[in-house]
Order: structure tokens, then C-alpha cells, then sequence
């Protein structure tokens, strides 16, 4: 009995080594004339800012006028809502053509209104004399002017709604490199593929780079942490869904030499750096091909410019 069950052991962990090294093949999957969509979330979540702005004689903003515009900038993203669409390219069937788009339920007039409020700025100058305005006027003009979420709303909607492109290979290479490196990053962090197979626990990485810097920035030192791997696979209702998980850092430090600095509340003093994160979890069919759901968290933290401070933004995609 005892030999039975020797056997039985071995045989179980014998199973379970074979499984951790098998070669898993992740492809995305789509009909011709289908198109793979998803609920998409990317919600901003404010974060106590501990990154004071430098306010001397250069500078062009007041201390308030840099926490609105953080403000009006970090709630862009928040509550805004996004479907995405995966389909086969209709000159190539290997490559996937991706777009986000942007639902706006409410009717935005933002820039119409800010034409209009150029408009009468331009003829009240050309009056000599005329009256002041009205002070509740002006206040709605300034509020206007640094609500930055309904100006994008409005920008996006004249382009359709679509608020990202990509294009990538049934097997998640980006194609699509010609675009802005924000957006290639986007694209990477979502839908990118190993282009290969792997095993479990195998890391792969993502063709991406977070942070982007021009020539006044001199660094210092910097890190860098970009590692993908399928951590389990899971069996459920007939299909096998691989759970991978996404760990990519970045760090830089250093100085930014840019004698115009203090005008926009950078503390030229001291040391430029930067960190950007992101984590996440997804559910990948490997049967079907496709995104189950897929969750994380990308974290910034700088103090540089009046981007300074910490941010998180959330993503989800959910079929």
C-alpha cells in the first residue's frame, strides 16, 4: 500500500513539473469579421501632493493658480468612460487593429464656448471705452479656462471619439511603433504579447519606456525593472486561462538644466527625478484568444514642473 502511494506522489509531481514547463503559446484570436470589445477604465485617483512648487519673481503662476491647474489636469481622466476594439486588419489578417474611444453622453459645447469666449475677448478690445465686465462673467470665463477635462472631452470629439490607435501581430508584437511613445506605451501595457513561447513562471518584457526626458535633463542614476510572466494556469468551463502578472519600474534622477524652470514652479535648486510604476493582473484565454479581464495600477510620483506630485491612475479591462 505504501509503494501504491509512493507511486501515486510521484506520479502527481511528476505532473505538476511537466506542466510548469510546458511551452504555452499566447495569441490573440479574432474572427475576420468580428470585433473583440472592452469596457475600459482609466480612473485617476488623487494622491496628497507632498512636492511644493518654486514661486519667486520668475515664475508665471501663483502658488493657487498651481493647484488648479494640477487639479483640473489630474481629474481629465476621472469618471470618463472607453470601449476598446480589437480587429483584423482589412489588408493583413495577421495584424490587429486596435482603437479606444470615448463615450460622451453628455453633450459637451466646451469648444464652441471657447470660441465664442475669444470672440467677444477680440471685439470688446477693438472698443475703446466699453464698460468693464461683469464680475460674475469674468469668474466664469476663468473657471472655464482651466477646466481642462471638458476641453479635452471637446478635442476628442472632434477626432471622433477615438482617443487611441495601434496596430499589433496575432501574437502581440507591436506594429505600430510610429506613434507617440504615450500611446505606444498604452498599447504595450495592454495588449502586448511575448511574441514567443513561454513557461510558466518565464519572464518576458514589454517593448515600452515610461519615462521620457529631453536634453536639459543630465541623469545622475536611474533603475529600470520591466518583467512579465505567466504565474498559473488555470482550468475553468473547458478553457485555460493564464494568469500573468505585470511588474515594470523605472527611476531616474538628476538635473534639469533649463534657465526658463522657474517660470513653470520648478525648484531648479534641487535634484530632478522621477518614478513611474505599473502593476496588474490578467486573465488571458488561451483557447479563445482573448483578454477575460485584466486590472492594475500605474503610480508616478516627480518633482518635475507643475506635473509634480504623486498620481495613480486605475485600468480595467472588462469584455
Amino acid at each position: 500500500m505504501r509503494i501504491k502511494t509512493l507511486f501515486f506522489l510521484l506520479f502527481i509531481s511528476t505532473l505538476a513539473f511537466s506542466q510548469s514547463k510546458e511551452k504555452i503559446s499566447l495569441e490573440w484570436k479574432i474572427s475576420k469579421n468580428d470585433t473583440l470589445k472592452y469596457k475600459t477604465t482609466m480612473n485617476a485617483i488623487k494622491e496628497k501632493s507632498e512636492v511644493s512648487s518654486k514661486n519667486d519673481s520668475t515664475s508665471i503662476f501663483s502658488d493657487k493658480d498651481f493647484e488648479k491647474i494640477r487639479e483640473s489636469l489630474s481629474e481629465i481622466n476621472s469618471g470618463m468612460k472607453y470601449q476598446t476594439n480589437l480587429f483584423v486588419n482589412k489588408k493583413d489578417e495577421k495584424l490587429i487593429d486596435i482603437e479606444m474611444l470615448m463615450f460622451n453622453e453628455e453633450k459637451d459645447n466646451s469648444i464652441e464656448k471657447f470660441k465664442e469666449i475669444m470672440s467677444q475677448e477680440k471685439a470688446e478690445n477693438k472698443q475703446k471705452g466699453k464698460k468693464k465686465k461683469d464680475k460674475n462673467k469674468i469668474d466664469e470665463i476663468e473657471k472655464d479656462s482651466l477646466n481642462f477635462k471638458n476641453l479635452y472631452k471637446g478635442l476628442v470629439g472632434l477626432n471622433g471619439n477615438v482617443v487611441l490607435r495601434g496596430r499589433i501581430t496575432n501574437s502581440g508584437e507591436i506594429v505600430s511603433t510610429y506613434y507617440k511613445n504615450s500611446q505606444k506605451n498604452l498599447i504595450s501595457v495592454l495588449f502586448e504579447l511575448p511574441n514567443r513561447k513561454v513557461e510558466i513562471g518565464e519572464k518576458w518584457k514589454l517593448n515600452l519606456s515610461l519615462i521620457e526626458m529631453d536634453q536639459n535633463f543630465v541623469c545622475d542614476s536611474l533603475s529600470n525593472e520591466n518583467s512579465v510572466y505567466i504565474e498559473r494556469i488555470v482550468e475553468k468551463d473547458g478553457d485555460q486561462i493564464a494568469v500573468i502578472k505585470y511588474n515594470i519600474k523605472e527611476y531616474v534622477i538628476g538635473d534639469f538644466r533649463n534657465p526658463m524652470g522657474g517660470m513653470f514652479g520648478m525648484e531648479t535648486d534641487k535634484k530632478t527625478f522621477m518614478k513611474i510604476s505599473h502593476n496588474a493582473t490578467g486573465n488571458f484565454s488561451i483557447l479563445k484568444g482573448k483578454w477575460i479581464n485584466y486590472e492594475g495600477v500605474m503610480e508616478i510620483e516627480s518633482n518635475f514642473s507643475m506635473f509634480g506630485g504623486k498620481s495613480k491612475t486605475e485600468f480595467k479591462l472588462i469584455e
